[in-house]
């Protein structure tokens, strides 16, 4: 992997620097042996968690009464996580994700916004309630590394949403959609030529 010239500052715990090193090589491949990790698991997410109305175009509808409830799940983490705060010690934080997204449906109809479906009465209702259900049991059973992936996303989003990141339209889980982010928001502009320059 080619190193950047740019310097960042870091402030690790003593708890991790004593397992990882404290020499900048050590913190170095750390930092890169988690983002490895994370990028495989953010792949993961995003074909675990999509968006069914997207996944209806990549062929996941399999005309099954479910197929007709819609869910945006980003949506849903995005606004359930926004201000919360995780401890990388916690050794299980699916189960911290799955219990956030209950309670938050439950207490502020969370899900709601982000559901749309083709009945109305007792069907959307039985719609809306499944797909929680499944959103909840997918986050239940992450991995630590998935977990995390799920809360490095969010975190993400938040901290670009005011430059223009679409809650609703961009794919802003993905890495491709992250990664193309941070190189058009890198490029140089050209350089301006001076009047008789060639």
């Amino acid at each position: 992997m080619a190193r950047s010239d740019t310097r960042y500052s870091i402030y690790p715990a003593p708890k991790a620097v004593e397992v990882v090193g404290s020499s900048a090589r050590a913190l170095n491949q750390a930092i890169e042996c988690w983002a490895a990790l994370l990028a495989r698991a953010t792949a993961d997410n995003a074909k675990t968690f999509y968006w069914n109305e997207a996944g209806a175009s990549a062929g996941h509808i399999t005309g099954k009464w479910e197929d007709f409830h819609l869910l945006n799940p980003w949506g849903v983490l995005a606004e359930t996580l926004k201000a919360m705060q995780f401890d990388p010690e916690f050794s299980n934080p699916g189960e911290l994700l799955a219990t956030a997204v209950e309670d938050a449906d439950r207490l502020e109809d969370a899900a709601e916004k982000w559901f749309s479906s083709e009945f109305d009465g007792e069907d959307y209702a039985g719609g809306l309630k499944f797909v929680v259900e499944e959103l909840v049991k997918k986050l239940r059973s992450l991995s630590y590394a998935h977990a995390w992936a799920v809360i490095a996303a969010v975190q993400w989003y938040w901290e670009h949403h005011h430059e223009g990141v679409d809650i609703k339209k961009d794919q802003w889980w993905t890495l491709a959609f992250r990664r193309n982010w941070r190189q058009t928001k890198t490029k140089k502009p050209p350089k301006r030529r001076r009047a008789g320059e060639n």
